[in-house]
């Protein structure tokens, strides 16, 4: 397919995605907001679009009910979503995965078997849309009403004087106010002065000035000299070593070398890269049937 005129957003996909996993028996709707506050809606389906080759690669998350054959679910979401792709979005799928991420017990005790997986069909059904038709209808309008001439005279003579009003008369006098009545202040009387006593001076005392006096120091009587006695000196002593005997040292005589032969050094191999061969051409081929009765 030519991309150059086609685009389609990797949204629209997903949102095709979605409509057909919750086609296949087994799948639930969760919604994020009934689900709590830790909760996430499902299915959930991410689509990375290659456009230029117009190939779609999908991941699905999804919730499933229990007891069910889950691995018989998860093979008819990947063919329903390969299925329901191609037929409205013109787009090949190079792969599919489907994690069962939820599942939960059906509350109406309606299981769903194997049979109810196989028998359904991934396929796209398309729908007839009935539209009724609504009757269509003539406007009608009225017949125009015949206007009437307006007559109009510009002559000056037929102006009118407009009489104007004398404007009212404004009062100027009569807005003195009353002169005010003076109160008489009442001053309160001066207060009693009165001297303050102040106390008799003392005489003045004689300050008397400690002077320290100096203190007689006797020093002691030298003691007479006492004579010190040496005493005499010691004998010294002789001193005998006893020297052990020389004892003759031969060392081991040298043994012969022998020759050591060097190795020949091997020859460096230098590594080629093989040929480039041209690459074989790859047909995926899409899972068209998940089911297999003989098994």
């Amino acid at each position: 397919m030519d991309g150059t005129f086609y685009h389609i957003s990797e949204k629209a996909v997903e949102h095709v995605a979605e409509q057909a996993v919750l086609t296949v028996p087994g799948v639930l709707s969760l919604d994020a907001q009934l689900a709590g506050l830790a909760g996430r809606k499902y299915p959930r389906v991410n689509v990375h679009l290659d456009r230029a080759s117009a190939i779609a690669a999908v991941e699905a998350e999804i919730a499933t009910t229990y007891p069910a054959p889950v691995a018989a679910i998860t093979d008819a979401v990947r063919a329903t979503i390969i299925a329901h792709i191609r037929s409205l979005c013109g787009l090949d799928v190079s792969r599919v995965q489907v994690h069962v991420a939820n599942v939960q017990t059906e509350t109406d005790g309606h299981r769903v078997t194997w049979d109810d997986v196989a028998s359904h069909n991934a396929s796209a059904e398309p729908v007839g849309i009935r539209i009724s038709p609504s009757p269509v209808t003539s406007p009608v309008t009225k017949d125009p009403i015949a206007l009437s001439p307006i007559e109009v005279d510009s002559q000056l003579d037929e102006l009118r004087e407009v009489t104007v009003p004398a404007p009212p008369e404004v009062r100027t006098t009569g807005f003195d106010a009353p002169p005010l009545q003076l109160t008489d202040v009442v001053v309160p009387p001066p207060l009693e002065t009165f001297s303050p006593e102040t106390p008799q001076p003392r005489q003045l005392a004689e300050v008397q000035r400690f002077v320290p006096q100096a203190a007689s120091v006797h020093a002691p009587y030298p003691r007479p000299v006492k004579g010190a006695t040496v005493p005499p000196r010691r004998a010294l002593k002789e001193v005998y070593i006893n020297r052990s005997s020389v004892v003759p040292v031969s060392a081991p005589a040298a043994p012969h070398l022998r020759p050591v032969g060097v190795p020949s050094p091997r020859p460096v191999k230098r590594p080629e890269a093989p040929m480039p061969q041209p690459l074989k051409q790859i047909t995926i081929r899409p899972v068209e049937k998940y089911y297999d009765r003989t098994r």
